[in-house]
């Protein structure tokens, strides 16, 4: 992760607020950068965390 910057939540759609980036889309035609806010990063880890503490499938290994 990078430092915050003033930009747009791609989650909440709050603008002028400080992001970090937290990744992107990628498609055919190029990249699409995904900035988060402090509340709705702190809400995509708990998710991540969540996720992984009780799965509801097993993660697929290659």
């Amino acid at each position: 992760m990078t430092g915050y910057v003033l930009g747009e939540c791609f989650r909440c759609d709050r603008t002028g607020i400080q992001v970090t980036r937290v990744g992107e889309v990628v498609g055919p035609e190029g990249e699409t950068p995904l900035d988060a806010c402090r509340s709705c990063l702190e809400r995509l880890l708990a998710l991540h965390l969540g996720a992984h503490a009780h799965p509801v499938r097993k993660y697929v290994r290659q």
